[in-house]
């Protein structure tokens, strides 16, 4: 599997697009590690199991754990549920932030979450908590540490926990996002009973925590300017937010959420307003989710919300209607991890973009880093075939990269740092750095230039190149381990694969200007 592997990283970077990349891991010892960022200071710092922050040199991969939470707790026994398969309560650490002033030793805080137990030993309650840790740079430790917001909900399902620490007009405030802890009523519907318990129907509810995006001042106090007076949520009816991005050039904030089966969404954060889960999922005029059109259509504003109405998805990764296969692997959410603006010029083509990174490697989806090409206001650019956005990178190396749970990138623009937890050997830092060289000579093929087809294919898979000046050199079939299975040394623009197993296969198609990856099914 390793030589496969390597093998695709000296002839593949990413099918649709013309940028080249060298690829690395920094030799780090990570335990599930949840997020990582950039830090002002040049290091990386990332949050792990055990409530630990961590602290790592990015030229060398040396890591210093910086702190452990001494009340961590990872839940109980005696908090599984009964119901449907037991799940276990939501416990981890998540979201990790550092102050935007952090150079400032007046300010030097690094914010963080993780779950405690706020019950007793004989009668556990399983929370999450907000800490503050405040960095000393010249001892390179954390000096003192404080709990800024406690209490903070959990669940079985869909926990959210990203942080975000921001300063927009020159006042800095705490963006923290909270799934709506219930297990789906369609993929597990014995979970509840009542179904009406199912703290899913209360994402949109501004009395509860769950499902909500919620804003912080620094200190763990509610902003004054809030959506309602003492009220910590920002914007309402999520489901499970993962992630969090902001454009300062525009004072724009996203989110990142996962959907049920069909619609992972990214949002605009407008505040106050109402995402419309559970009952609008993705756009508003597909009417994809059975009752979505009359829901929207009859929709009732809070009168203690001032505007308050309901939102379009900014972007919906598979608006269709609601899946019915049995299998997950078979449903096409990507299920989108976080991600970030990408404001640099170190790679051209991603200036004022979004990068995404994604968890789920299915039948039709892939582990992978996606790029929205955004426009001057903001608003996604438009797809062509030709130049399609997204795009989508490192697909040929998700079994070595594993489950994509965040991004960061270096202070130039020129480096992309994924951490992973599962889906590889190991929990890890992968490093992905920009050839600008090889980009400038424009020796990577762009996948959509050559086409296969039928998709799903029977007896015979063929190829169309609409470049005449593209030859094909080689082909590789991949089976869904990462097995090659056929290997073809020729300009062959027609595969027989009657003797293939029916299933998804991978075609990586080596030509004289570079190498594409794509996808199909034998049936």
């Amino acid at each position: 599997m390793k030589n496969i592997y390597s093998f695709l990283l000296l002839l593949i970077t990413l099918a649709t697009n013309a940028q080249v990349f060298k690829r690395s891991e920094l030799p780090t010892t990570l335990t599930t590690p949840w997020e990582i960022t950039y830090g002002p200071d040049g290091f990386l710092w990332i949050s792990e199991d055990g409530g630990t922050v961590s602290r790592v040199d990015p030229s060398n991969g040396n890591k210093t754990k910086v702190y452990t939470a001494p009340d961590y707790f990872a839940g109980s026994v005696l908090e599984q549920s009964p119901l449907c398969f037991k799940p276990v309560i939501g416990a981890g650490t998540l979201g990790l932030a550092l102050h935007p002033d952090f150079m400032d030793t007046a300010s030097s805080y690094i914010y963080y979450v993780y779950s405690y137990n706020s019950g007793s030993t004989q009668a556990p309650a399983t929370k999450f908590k907000l800490k503050r840790l405040k960095w000393d740079a010249a001892a390179k430790s954390v000096v003192a540490d404080s709990d800024l917001v406690t209490m903070i909900s959990s669940g079985y399902d869909h926990l959210g926990g990203r942080l975000m620490a921001i300063k927009q007009n020159n006042i800095s405030h705490i963006f923290l996002s909270i799934g709506d802890h219930g297990a789906s009523e369609t993929n597990s519907p014995d979970c509840y009973s009542p179904q009406s318990a199912n703290p899913n129907n209360f994402a949109q509810d501004p009395n509860t925590q769950n499902g909500k995006i919620h804003r912080f001042n620094m200190d763990g106090s509610i902003p004054s300017d809030n959506p309602i007076s003492g009220n910590s949520f920002y914007t309402r009816g999520h489901r499970n937010p993962q992630g969090l991005m902001y454009n300062p050039n525009l004072d724009i904030i996203y989110d990142i959420e996962h959907g049920d089966r069909t619609d992972d969404e990214i949002n605009i954060l407008h505040k106050g307003m109402n995402y419309g889960w559970k009952y609008v999922r993705g756009y508003h005029a597909d009417n994809n989710y059975p009752g979505e059109a009359n829901y929207i259509k009859n929709y009732v504003p809070d009168k203690n919300i001032a505007n308050d109405s309901l939102v379009e998805a900014f972007y919906s990764f598979c608006a269709t209607p609601q899946d019915t296969a049995a299998n997950y692997l078979d449903w096409c959410t990507v299920a989108p991890s976080d991600g970030l603006y990408y404001g640099s010029a170190g790679i051209p083509a991603w200036t004022n973009s979004l990068l995404l990174v994604t968890l789920k490697d299915g039948a039709s989806t892939d582990m992978q880093v996606y790029q929205f090409k955004l426009r001057s206001d903001g608003k996604l650019d438009s797809s062509t075939a030709s130049n399609p956005n997204p795009k989508k990178y490192f697909a040929a190396d998700q079994k070595q990269n594993g489950r994509l749970r965040d991004i960061a990138v270096s202070p130039d623009g020129k480096k992309i740092y994924l951490i992973n937890n599962f889906g590889a050997n190991k929990d890890k830092i992968t490093v992905y750095a920009y050839d600008s060289l090889a980009s400038g000579l424009a020796d990577i093929v762009i996948a959509d230039d050559i086409n296969i087809y039928p998709n799903p294919a029977n007896d015979v898979l063929k190829i169309n190149v609409s470049d005449n000046d593209i030859r094909i050199q080689k082909i590789v079939i991949y089976n869904m381990l990462g097995q090659v299975i056929n290997i073809e040394n020729k300009n062959n623009l027609s595969i027989n694969i009657s003797n293939f197993f029916k299933g998804f296969y991978t075609i990586e198609i080596i030509t004289n200007n570079g190498s594409c990856a794509k996808k199909f099914l034998k049936e």
